[in-house]
């Protein structure tokens, strides 16, 4: 054990028994899943660890205080494309490499995140959850006034971002006949079935609206009142990129006062941040059936995980030159 690298493992490997006992063989591993930020402090101070592959989703901030109780410590990779979970400009300031998804090839073959977009987005139109529930109750063809949606195939998308999930729902709202608008400044959209437009005519076009772009200082809040503001009477608006990219003050005015029809969200703020009971979108989602919320689960699939999380270890062992 003495002469390998040490590594801490708080990314859930349990349902990938092969890989975990491939990193455990190739490394001196500890390996705590779940713990909680004190536990991991905890580890962090008592250990010399080389490498940490981290959870994509722990409830705590990666930043400089945290990493500073590991001084031996190389490289952070997490296994997704997003890193909003670490203060990646404190960390990277200690001399620490950090590893994410975002650009790389192994993302591209990573599409679980997109089905979900799409599943959510179907959801949301056909009232899927609260159909459901009404089931549960007894509650058949005479509610049907509650229920009933919209067809795909008549309604408009505007997609913002056209990165590897923008592309890939496009291609399946191709598929059930949608119109599908598309803004990205930053990528040469070439395909026929995508019109190609500025914001404010996607805003005002479009019946389903949704972001998908990762979060940074350019797309931090930018669904805000005046985008609302813009869009239809009575659409809908879709996010499972990160909660951050919307105003969610103005998200829950939109909805009390119905310009929204309805909203579906895979991601809200503060998500790393401890209890979410209180948070005020789940508040109004317990007891309004136009807001959807699922708890970050778009990319919670075995094949997307064991992809991922392979990248992500593959990563740190070509860093560390093993």
């Amino acid at each position: 054990m003495k002469n390998k690298h040490k590594i801490l493992v708080t990314a859930p490997l349990d349902f990938l028994p092969d890989l975990k006992n491939k990193i455990s063989s190739e490394f001196d591993m500890i390996y705590s899943y779940g713990s909680n930020k004190k536990e991991i402090e905890g580890l962090l101070s008592c250990h010399h660890f080389h490498a940490w592959l981290v959870a994509p989703c722990p409830e705590y901030m990666i930043d400089y205080q945290m990493v500073s109780l590991c001084p031996s410590l190389k490289i952070i990779a997490t296994p997704s494309t997003g890193s909003n979970h670490i203060v990646v400009k404190e960390v990277k300031n200690t001399g620490i490499e950090i590893f994410a998804l975002k650009g790389t090839k192994e993302v591209e073959e990573i599409v679980a995140s997109s089905e979900f977009t799409f599943n959510l987005l179907i959801s949301m139109v056909r009232k899927m959850p609260s159909a459901f529930e009404a089931a549960l109750k007894g509650e058949w063809r005479d509610s049907e006034s509650k229920y009933r949606g919209r067809e795909l195939r008549e309604l408009t998308i505007g997609v913002i971002g056209y990165g590897r999930i923008g592309s890939n729902l496009s291609k399946y709202c191709q598929s059930f006949g949608m119109r599908i608008l598309v803004n990205d400044p930053y990528v040469n959209v070439n395909n026929p079935y995508v019109e190609v437009v500025d914001k404010e005519y996607l805003y005002k076009e479009s019946d389903i609206i949704t972001p998908c772009v990762h979060l940074s200082s350019e797309t931090y809040q930018m669904i805000d009142k005046s985008v609302f503001n813009q869009m239809k009477n009575g659409a809908y608006f879709l996010n499972t990129s990160r909660g951050d990219v919307v105003n969610e003050t103005d998200l829950l005015d939109a909805l009390k006062t119905k310009k929204l029809k309805a909203a579906a969200l895979d991601v809200i703020t503060n998500e790393y941040l401890g209890d979410k009971t209180t948070h005020e979108l789940l508040n109004y989602a317990r007891k309004n059936d136009n807001l959807i919320i699922t708890p970050h689960v778009a990319g919670l699939t075995y094949d997307s995980e064991m992809k991922a999380q392979s990248a992500a270890y593959a990563a740190i062992k070509f860093f560390l030159n093993i």
